[in-house]
């Protein structure tokens, strides 16, 4: 189907809503035939078992809008809304044939009729049900051979339609009550016998559809493999449910029949829709390895407490047990074999379904239950998986780093490990060596060994971090000592010197004009000297954010600025160390956006937080393209990370923003 996502869900939506309209129509009319006092004579929607018949019916339509709706153009979703509405056509058709054989025969008409459709409608569903199985999971046939398969099934539906209607076999009750208007005598028994043909040919087609599956299974690989053991939870039992499920209806046995459709319409489309949707995809062997395994705990356990009883009954008649006694004794042997039954059979079901997954399994399970301090979790999965390719990383906050806190590469092929709904780690793995499922699974048995070596990383990686930062910091230290030297020995100190020879220059000569000149001359240097130290002091700690805080040198900043500050800081007093780096912070920021970002517009904001944190940004309009990684930005970050603060820059053609979290107290 060519439609979109939208059209696929309001088309399968209608649907939906469509059966449930006439759900609740025919449960007005029930409710009426109740009260005029034909609830005796039929089984209506009042009647609990053919509730459960309802609600089984929208099983198929709720998984068929699921996959309509993910997967237009795949057919199996079409096919299990197909099938829901063929099975509540049977209940209108059924109300129709109540109205018009028992309630009012002359009003509402076509008695003859609708018995015989009703007695015929439940063909489809095999027949849906069969091209269900012959199209999951890809929505293709496996082949042109399986393709006929389908064809066949459905010709036979429909050749044995037309004879069973033209036979003249009695209908099954109720519908017995009325005749057949189109069976023909005169040639009996040939279209009972065609028609019986041709139903054992829709039951072998069933059959197959099942079987292909396991063709499938048995052809496919990887992730298509485990898409289709979903279906093995309601595959293996098709051949027995199908001759219980004849044999209900010949016998008109609704408990049987409930039952039976039950797995038809309940159990096939929800491990369908899991296997065309991959849902939980590499927990399907898991799955399925533990229901066979309470399966046949459950049956062995019956079977004891009814040896247990039978021998009670007829071996022990020289004591003469009690039932109850018996009984007891029965439950009491089952309990105590419930254990080791269940932990053995799981056990040998494991090893069978993936012995090499099993083996890996084992292997890490020793490894972890020894607890040994040290363990490396990817030298352990490398030997358990048997690929010396194996690689673990875990999560930082820069990206994937190894155990010992080192960037890693992302490997093609790998699987993410997780622990209460946290990714802890990542395995990347060469899958000629080993499956994504034995991964997956060895994974979640070492994901608490691998979530503390992740912690490990994670405390290594800081540890690496801070010594880089305190190299970084000590060599920043020893340039601005270096910086600081130049400065006063390029300016304020020759400014000095130059002064200082001039005056003896004119004490020496003694004429008093010259004197006086160079006493003016001296005076102005002096102060030209004194702003030279005014300004290295103010670039070290100014004054203006000793005596007005981080908004007073905010303030005077953007005074002196020849860009634009728009300037929101909070004028509380904040800790002097975290106020002293908000200031380098912000002097650096604007600094670099006038020098280097051309900016026209600068803000600075600044906010206490009640959790006792400063929280600062500098934004501006300019070209953008800052540097994080740059020696300015670096020793920024290394600053704010050594005061307990973080720091994150953006830059885009949009402009830049520093912002800055600092603890400053309450």
């Amino acid at each position: 189907m060519g439609m979109s996502r939208r059209s696929a869900t309001a088309l399968a939506g209608g649907v939906l809503a469509a059966e449930v309209t006439a759900v609740v129509v025919m449960l007005l009319l029930d409710l009426r035939l109740e009260r005029d006092g034909y609830g005796e004579h039929v089984d209506s929607l009042l009647d609990p078992w053919v509730w459960l018949f309802v609600l089984a019916a929208f099983g198929p339509a709720a998984v068929g809008l699921v996959i309509a709706r993910s997967h237009p153009r795949h057919p199996v979703g079409w096919l299990f809304l197909g099938l829901s509405v063929s099975v509540l056509a049977a209940g209108v058709v059924e109300e129709w044939f109540i109205h018009a054989a028992i309630v009012d025969p002359p009003e509402i008409g076509g008695a003859e009729a609708a018995a015989v459709v009703a007695d015929k409608i439940f063909l489809p569903w095999w027949t849906l049900l069969t091209l269900i199985l012959l199209l999951t999971p890809t929505g293709t046939y496996l082949s042109d051979r399986w393709r006929r398969v389908g064809a066949v099934t459905i010709v036979a539906s429909a050749v044995f339609l037309a004879l069973s209607v033209i036979s003249d076999q009695p209908l099954s009750s109720p519908y017995d009550r009325v005749g057949n208007p189109w069976a023909i005598p005169s040639i009996a028994p040939y279209p009972t016998i065609g028609s019986r043909l041709a139903f054992g040919v829709v039951a072998v087609g069933l059959l197959l559809g099942g079987a292909s599956l396991v063709v499938r299974w048995r052809r496919a690989t990887g992730d298509e493999r485990q898409r289709l053991l979903w279906l093995v939870l309601a595959v293996v039992p098709l051949p027995a449910v199908i001759p219980v499920h004849l044999y209900a209806v010949t016998t008109d046995n609704g408990a049987f029949i409930v039952g039976t459709l039950a797995l038809f319409l309940v159990l096939i489309p929800a491990v369908a829709g899991m296997s065309v949707l991959r849902y939980r995809l590499y927990d399907v062997e898991r799955v399925v390895a533990t229901t066979l395994t309470y399966s046949l705990v459950s049956a062995v356990l019956v079977a004891i407490y009814a040896c247990v009883v039978w021998l009670g009954a007829h071996v022990g008649a020289a004591w003469s047990p009690s039932p109850v006694a018996t009984a007891t004794t029965g439950a009491v042997a089952a309990a105590l074999a419930a254990g080791p039954l269940r932990r053995g059979l799981q056990d040998a079901i494991d090893r069978r379904f993936n012995r090499r997954g099993y083996e890996a399994a084992q292997v890490v399970r020793g490894a972890v239950a020894e607890a040994r301090a040290g363990l490396d979790p990817e030298a352990l999965l490398q030997r358990a998986l048997g690929d010396p390719t194996l690689t673990v990383a875990y999560p930082g906050p820069g990206g994937w780093v190894g155990g010992a806190g080192e960037p890693t590469v992302t490997p093609a092929e790998h699987v993410e490990v997780t622990r209460s709904e946290r990714v802890v780690a990542r395995i990347g793995y060469d899958p000629r060596a080993c499956d994504r499922a034995t991964v997956a699974q060895v994974g979640r048995i070492a994901a608490a060994e691998l979530d503390n070596t992740r912690l490990r990383a994670e405390l290594g990686r800081r540890l690496v971090e801070i010594a880089a930062s305190r190299r970084r910091l000590s060599q920043a230290q020893r340039e601005e000592r270096r910086r600081i030297e130049r400065d006063l020995h390029d300016g304020a100190q020759q400014s000095l010197l130059a002064l200082a020879f001039e005056l003896q220059a004119a004490q020496l000569g003694g004429d008093p004009g010259t004197m006086r000149d160079a006493l003016v001359h001296g005076a102005e240097e002096a102060r030209r000297a004194a702003q030279e130290l005014r300004d290295l002091a103010n670039g070290l700690h100014p004054a203006a954010l000793v005596d007005g805080g981080l908004a007073g040198v905010v303030d005077d900043l953007a005074r002196r600025s020849p860009v634009p500050i728009e300037v929101d800081v909070d004028a509380a007093r904040f800790d002097p160390a975290a106020e002293f780096t908000a200031w380098l912070v912000v002097a650096e920021a604007v600094t670099n956006a006038h020098k280097h970002a051309n900016a026209s517009r600068i803000q600075v904001l600044g906010t206490r937080g009640g959790d006792g944190v400063l929280r600062l940004r500098v934004s501006d309009d300019g070209l953008g393209g800052a540097d994080p990684t740059g020696s300015g930005l670096r020793g920024l970050h290394d600053r704010v990370e050594s005061a307990g603060g973080t720091l994150q820059v953006r830059s885009d053609d949009d402009g830049t923003t520093v912002e800055v979290t600092l603890p400053c107290g309450s």
